[in-house]
């Protein structure tokens, strides 16, 4: 029989991948053990990549296992890992695992009895199949996971040893193998970061994810501020939940956290500044699988929260929330299309409509101010019609009423908007955060309008909503 050792490796690996071996699996297989482990794993991941099956008799011969093991090794799915070892040669090694035997199976034997207590631990037996030769007990997490969790991220790497009840332990050379990680563009998950698989597992599987979302404009001194929210928060363990974020999915906690500054008028900084929150938005929502829901807090002028009520969508459950007092109150909506529903009647507004003119001017006064007066001096000589809303509470406005005065606002502009066929809006806001941010949402159609800025005793039109569609749509201003 022919002796595939003598091959040079590389050239063998290519004849492998080629094809050009197939007829020739069972006979690779008898000599499996004089092959080295590069070319181990190659021959295994391409018989489960490639589909390329050897014969059941091959497979036992070669493993010393069953015949049911040896079928299970060839149907059952297979799971490819990574982890960082050091030693005489700093590596990142691959490793392929297939679950669902009543044995185990790998091809470097000396880690077998490690493997028994993984064994314990999943309660089946198992194969796993190593690209190179290595000590220690490192590879115990990895290979743990690749089994039994499905939604690893691709940027990140495991190291650490565990025992059968699935605590995980310390491992030497921690720098070592962060640095290998580095060097390959991954992420390091140490054992410090988790007490056992069971919480890495409860975390990768959840089907919500809770993420803290804060935009401010403070930019000095602002950590008092995330404390005090991240303290109102109605989920637990709120620094908790920041730190797995940042550690297994790489979201770090400055992503969460958005300082705008005072942003001057110019509404190509304050579109720029929604494009970069729709930005960091998506790319949550590409990295938790659409299993977030975000818990959004606002310090910024109502012009802007507004406007990112318009970009965050009319499907996803999210949780705004109001400050008042020192303490941030939740407002939670499961079910968004609620605030777009149109209703017959208004209990928690009240309105009033003046002029005759073309384009129309939306005053939304739920909270003390001049607004009325204000916006009709600024907008002296525009050919306007003025809807003004009003609260009978403006300023002490319950946070339960909140998504209902967002709601038949948002009603109400569509009713006439639909009566009198205006082309353009023009938005001015005395209101709370929550409530602009839900009309915001309830309007997220709305194309051809402008939002107003009150700056420096005047007002300022500082976003055009058809760029924020734009930015919406195409992600770019």
């Amino acid at each position: 029989m022919f002796r595939f050792s003598l091959i040079e490796e590389k050239h063998l690996k290519s004849l492998l991948w080629s094809g050009k071996l197939d007829n020739l699996i069972d006979g690779i297989l008898n000599r499996f053990w004089e092959l080295s482990p590069s070319v181990q794993y190659e021959v295994i991941r391409y018989i489960k990549e490639k589909n390329v099956y050897p014969s059941l008799k091959a497979i036992v011969s070669a493993f010393d296992i069953s015949e049911d093991d040896a079928i299970n090794l060839l149907s059952k799915p297979y799971k490819e890992f990574k982890f960082p070892v050091v030693g005489v040669e700093d590596r990142l090694i691959k490793g392929i695992s297939i679950k669902g035997l009543s044995s185990i199976v790998t091809n470097l034997i000396h880690l077998k009895d490690s493997m028994k207590i993984i064994k314990n631990y999943i309660g089946e037996g198992f194969a796993i199949f190593f690209e190179y030769n290595f000590c220690g007990d490192s590879y115990m997490l990895p290979a743990v996971l690749s089994m039994i969790v499905d939604n690893i991220p691709e940027d990140l790497v495991f190291t650490g040893k565990i025992d059968k009840k699935g605590r995980i332990y310390e491992v030497g050379d921690l720098l070592k193998k962060r640095n290998v990680a580095n060097i390959h563009g991954l992420r390091l998950f140490e054992p410090q970061y988790a007490k056992s698989v069971e919480v890495i597992k409860n975390w990768l599987c959840a089907e919500r994810y809770d993420v803290p979302f804060y935009i401010t404009k403070t930019t000095e001194n602002f950590q008092g501020e995330i404390n005090n929210f991240y303290s109102c928060l109605n989920i637990r363990d709120a620094e908790g939940i920041v730190n797995m974020l940042n550690i297994i999915n790489g979201i770090s906690r400055d992503y969460l956290v958005v300082k705008t500054g005072r942003l001057p008028p110019k509404s190509k900084v304050w579109e720029s500044t929604i494009a970069d929150i729709y930005k960091r938005l998506k790319m949550i929502e590409a990295i938790l699988r659409g299993r977030e829901v975000i818990h959004i807090a606002m310090n910024s002028p109502v012009a802007l929260v507004f406007s990112l009520g318009t970009i965050f969508g009319d499907k996803k459950p999210f949780v705004v929330y109001h400050h008042q007092n020192g303490v941030y109150h939740p407002i939670e909506m499961t079910n968004v299309r609620y605030l777009r529903e149109r209703v017959g009647t208004f209990k928690h507004i009240s309105y009033k409509i003046e002029g005759k003119g073309k384009e129309l001017a939306v005053i939304i006064a739920v909270a003390p101010s001049a607004l009325e007066a204000d916006v009709k001096k600024f907008t002296e000589g525009m050919d306007l019609t003025y809807i003004t809303i009003t609260h009978e509470r403006s300023g002490n406005i319950p946070v339960e009423e909140m998504p209902e005065i967002a709601r038949e606002t948002a009603s109400l502009i569509q009713n006439i908007k639909d009566e009198r066929s205006f082309n353009v809006l023009h938005f001015f806001f005395s209101s709370p955060i929550p409530i602009a941010f839900m009309l915001g949402i309830a309007l997220w159609q709305f194309n051809f309008g402008y939002v107003y800025n009150h700056q420096n005793n005047t007002y300022r039109r500082v976003i055009n909503l058809q760029n924020v569609r734009r930015i919406r749509e195409e992600g770019k201003v």
